[in-house]
């Protein structure tokens, strides 16, 4: 195998690991404490309810205005200059430019994240302001996935990204699990594997991981002038959820390369276009079975 790859997906595993043992919790916890018997019982449906709808409406029609804060196209056109160049020229450069390219995109996702957390949470705005963080952190991913070549338009697609949500947000106690799955998930994409799913119910579990985990902060930040802490929250929420797609794009585009260069080797040219039984193996569909695979 390429020795480039297998040195970059050493160096992401490494970065995985740390992101594993990191603990969960902020710098609100003195104050969630505090709070977390005041909230009313009902708050976490709620929740629950807002960021499934956000998803479900970002997903069937809010896309074209997410897209209109920044060039699909021109993310694209860097990304297939630099897929080429990474087959061509220089491995370990073409890399770096997409990462720093899906970077740059991050820091500028985390100030807008600051801007609507904070000015809606000094209003005492709460549960509003979840279709705009929504909208930011898609944002956040959608560019991150066009960095790396793959189109959040398609099914398959967002289907992933709210895997990959759910998993970035997991508990401590399942956070290796979780991100287990999205490896499993990631091995079929790269192979060709037909994935049959279930979105209406993994948008509701993906909602379910966002209230679990943003309760406390959400019941705060519908507190007037309290709230304006909501800000910096969404902030580290945003960076962690970026961070975590950053890693988990880079790492299916590069086993992506090892399974064409595999693919090169193994499969006859005289084969015209047909799979071998190898693929056609491959090929089958897998069910994933809820709520994990």
């Amino acid at each position: 195998m390429d020795k480039v790859i297998r040195k970059h997906l050493r160096k992401i595993q490494q970065q995985e690991e740390k992101l594993l043992q990191k603990k969960g919790g902020n710098f609100l916890k003195p104050i969630t404490g505090k709070v977390e018997e005041k909230i009313p019982p009902e708050l976490h449906g709620k929740l629950q309810q807002a960021f499934y709808l956000g998803f479900k409406t970002v997903f069937e029609k809010g896309n074209l205005i997410i897209e209109k804060t920044y060039d699909r196209e021109e993310l694209l056109i860097h990304h297939r200059v630099y897929d080429q160049s990474f087959d061509l020229i220089d491995k370990k450069k073409s890399l770096k430019h997409m990462n720093k390219m899906a970077g740059q995109n991050k820091l500028k996702n985390l100030g807008l994240t600051a801007v609507e957390g904070s000015g809606l949470g000094l209003l005492g705005i709460g549960l509003p302001d979840i279709p705009v963080f929504i909208g930011v952190v898609l944002k956040s991913v959608y560019e991150t996935a066009l960095s790396y070549g793959y189109d959040y338009h398609k099914t398959d697609e967002q289907y992933f990204i709210l895997r990959l949500l759910e998993a970035s947000l997991a508990p401590d106690d399942e956070k290796e699990s979780a991100n287990m799955q999205v490896d499993k998930l990631i091995d079929y994409y790269v192979k060709d594997v037909s994935v049959g799913y279930d979105m209406e119910f993994q948008m509701r579990q993906t909602a379910d991981a966002f209230a679990t985990d943003m309760l406390c902060l959400k019941f705060i930040q519908g507190l007037p002038l309290v709230g304006v802490i909501g800000g910096a929250v969404n902030v580290s929420y945003c960076k962690k959820i970026s961070d975590y797609a950053r890693i988990k794009y880079q790492k299916r585009y590069l086993m992506q390369k090892e399974e064409q260069q595999y693919r090169k080797q193994h499969i006859p040219e005289e084969k015209s276009g047909k799979e071998s039984e190898v693929f056609r193996k491959a090929s089958d569909t897998v069910f994933l079975e809820e709520p994990g695979l």
